[in-house]
């Protein structure tokens, strides 16, 4: 790839011929941008004209997709179509779109978010359709790495655990991460290293409070401060940010389980991450609560 290395986790997909459609479901879903920009990084490195539509589900209200996607081009050999997530479109599209892939046309890519897991099975399923289902933890390790990779093309240096910090502070969604990361750039200026305090000072919050804040009172047990923040949090939440606080919680735990100071025992640390555990398999579908209920229930349990 050309400037940009391809995460292991896409590796196979990027040196292949390409397929009709790739399906990032789960805690994968906020790289389907990442996805769509490497297939158009190949087309470039490999001198081959392909064009990329974002299209929303307003797009898809407008026009019908099919009559699109079999319309060919006379300007590019590809075109790439990253979609809005599975799980928010209506049946019929989601059908207009299976329909499809039954025949799909060989210039046209389709890269697609979904959360939700009946869609998910469903489209994983279809000939032709790559997928693969990404732990947390691969998808941070993913954006970071690419963060990692832009920054050292600008001239800067961004470590990997900075890089992981600023995942987690804005949430694993690759198009967001990106355009952070050109902020952080621009008011680097004339140093050379990005850590922790810029991500801070320049980067927005995926959510109303500071996340890794929050994490430390939970490892303290400070329950009214955690209320107080996780209530605030709760206001403006939607269901990817609690997926986003899930893993800053699991960064700070790990973080002071490791440093070496008994800041963390191994057995309270083992607690807060079984605790994790257990909510990340609720706001999944586990339970008819919902992530804000999971989340407050499970957590007062574990600092009382």
């Amino acid at each position: 790839m050309k400037n940009i290395p391809v995460p292991s986790v896409f590796r196979q997909w990027l040196s292949e011929v390409p397929a009709p459609a790739y399906l990032l479901p789960g805690d994968g879903a906020g790289l389907a941008d990442l996805v769509a920009g490497l297939w158009m990084e190949r087309f470039r490195a490999e001198g081959t004209t392909a064009e990329l539509a974002r299209w929303t589900q307003a797009d898809l209200e407008r026009e019908p997709p099919e009559a699109t996607w079999r319309t060919p081009s006379f300007f590019c050999r590809f075109r790439v179509f990253l979609l809005p997530d599975l799980g928010e479109l209506k049946k019929a599209f989601r059908d207009g779109i299976a329909s499809y892939l039954k025949f799909p046309d060989p210039s046209v890519i389709l890269v697609f978010p979904c959360t939700d897991r009946a869609a998910t099975k469903a489209f994983a399923a279809i000939s032709g359709v790559r997928s693969v289902s990404l732990r947390e933890e691969q998808a941070v390790s993913a954006l970071a790495q690419v963060s990692v990779s832009k920054a050292r093309a600008a001239g800067k240096e961004l470590s990997e655990d900075a890089a992981s910090f600023l995942v987690r502070w804005v949430g694993p969604d690759s198009a967001r991460v990106f355009e952070e990361v050109g902020k952080l750039l621009s008011f680097a200026g004339d140093r050379r290293e990005i850590g922790e305090e810029e991500i801070r000072q320049v980067c927005i919050a995926s959510g109303a409070v500071d996340p890794f804040d929050m994490a430390e009172r939970v490892v303290r047990r400070d329950v009214k401060g955690f209320l107080s923040m996780f209530r605030r949090f709760a206001a403006g939440a939607d269901p990817a940010d609690y997926h986003g606080l899930l893993g800053a919680v699991a960064w700070v735990v790990r973080r002071r389980m490791a440093d070496g100071r008994g800041s963390l025992s191994p057995r309270r640390g083992g607690e807060i991450l079984s605790a994790l555990s257990e909510i990340d398999r609720g706001i999944k579908g586990e339970s008819r609560l919902s992530p804000e209920q999971v989340f407050e229930i499970r957590l007062l349990k574990l600092l009382a």
